[in-house]
């Protein structure tokens, strides 16, 4: 039986870290979406883009901050 490399382990703990944290970052992104006004062209829109671009998309989201807070405060 081959011994399996300790770099390929860590490659595999390097991309499920990288994963984990794409879906963090898209859900506090969906969740922060669901306070904006926004009409749902554009919530459709900010959906997709967070979604389909990994990190960058929420990453947009959070710098953009579109929309006003249904609350009146934002959500930092």
């Amino acid at each position: 039986m081959a011994a399996i490399d300790w770099t390929f382990r860590v490659a595999q703990i390097v991309n499920f870290l990288v994963l984990a944290g794409w879906l963090v970052l898209a859900i506090l992104a969906l969740i922060r979406l669901r306070r904006c006004q926004l009409d749902e062209t554009a919530r459709v829109l900010w959906v997709i883009i967070i979604v389909l671009v990994p990190f960058m998309g929420a990453l947009a989201f959070f710098i953009v901050r579109p929309g006003n807070s249904r609350w009146g405060k934002r959500w930092r």
